[in-house]
């Protein structure tokens, strides 16, 4: 049994009944090395959503997703991982459009989303600010914001909607972060947005929501506690095993050396297929935002493939381009690989 000497008993209760449904992600940057801020993420989950990575340019209308919602163009070009493929075959979801979950635009600023049971969206009743999508909500800041501070002004002149897949709305929470180091992380905790803005913000994982991990991670050495280093694949001990690692590393000789060690980190967040019911890791980000380079590691592959963006025509009227990263004759830098996006 786990202890949580720190943490009152209620508060326990609710973490480990939120974390009975939870399912795995995690995130961690590291933005204070002096060569380069760069970042690794997870996405944990019980089956494979068929990833697929895409190019957005600039002068892409954009709508919320739901009647009423935000219209933007996009005033920014990016390239992220996407679930779509396997959401619009299954739930109908648009394949452009929909299901971005992670990724960086051309300015640096890099999103991540993330699982969160415990989120529970603005009621549009009382929030009459126009709304997106959790499916679009990586789209809207990447789109619109050169950088965090841009990022969370943004944020508060809209609200995340929720929109059933299968039937469930799922939470979501998103982490950012760009070449200056600075992060933030949004979560919405009884229909209100709390943002924790900072270069402290280094580490995400899942439910519960940010505070409890702050204070259970108290609990373990390095941190003010005698606890040992926890090992199991729940988020608080994801949690705790990321800041520990990253609280370890030495300085980098150059950029190829952070990314190195910040992979190295987030690999001790990774879940083992067959590991438990939630799901293994499928595949891993690692992003460059000092560089402006995005990594992707497919678990099934025996390869990382990379994407320069500064090698990339954002130019408006360009289409939207994708790649199938889980093809393993992809390998090395696929910038040059994408092809225009075939919706039928």
């Amino acid at each position: 049994m786990k202890k949580y000497p720190r943490i009152a008993a209620a508060t326990v209760l609710i973490a480990l009944i939120a974390a009975s449904f939870a399912t795995a992600c995690s995130r961690v940057l590291w933005n204070d090395n002096g060569k380069a801020v760069v970042t690794g993420r997870t996405m944990d989950w019980s089956h494979s959503w068929d990833d697929m990575v895409f190019v957005y340019p600039r002068g892409q209308k954009m709508d919320g997703g739901v009647a009423g919602g935000l219209q933007w163009t996009s005033k920014y070009g990016s390239v992220g991982c996407s679930i779509s493929p396997y959401a619009s075959r299954k739930y109908g979801f648009d394949l452009v459009t929909d299901g971005h979950t992670d990724g960086i635009n051309e300015k640096g600023l890099a999103a991540h989303l993330l699982y969160l049971e415990e989120t529970v969206y603005p009621d549009p009743e009382t929030d009459d600010r126009p709304a997106v999508t959790f499916m679009r909500w990586v789209r809207y800041i990447l789109d619109n914001h050169a950088t965090v501070k841009e990022a969370v002004a943004g944020m508060r002149k809209v609200r995340i909607a929720p929109v059933e897949m299968g039937g469930k709305v799922f939470g979501t929470h998103v982490a950012i972060e760009d070449p200056s180091g600075d992060s933030a992380i949004f979560e919405y905790i009884d229909g209100n947005l709390v943002i924790h803005h900072g270069k402290k913000y280094t580490v995400m994982t899942n439910d519960p929501s940010y505070p409890f991990h702050v204070e259970n991670i108290k609990s373990y050495k390095d941190f003010g506690g005698d606890e040992d280093l926890p090992g199991t694949t729940d988020p608080d001990d994801r949690f705790v095993r990321l800041a520990h690692f990253l609280g370890r590393l030495k300085q980098p000789v150059d950029d190829g050396d952070a990314l190195a060690k910040i992979y190295s980190v987030i690999k001790t967040a990774h879940v083992p297929f067959d590991a438990d019911e939630y799901g293994p890791t499928w595949w891993t980000s690692l992003t460059d935002c000092t560089n402006k380079l995005w990594y992707f590691d497919w678990s099934q592959n025996p390869n990382i493939i990379w994407i320069d963006l500064k090698k990339l025509d954002f130019s408006e009227g360009k289409p939207v381009m994708q790649i199938n990263p889980r093809n393993p004759a992809m390998v090395g830098d696929v910038t040059n690989a994408f092809e225009p996006v075939q919706t039928k």
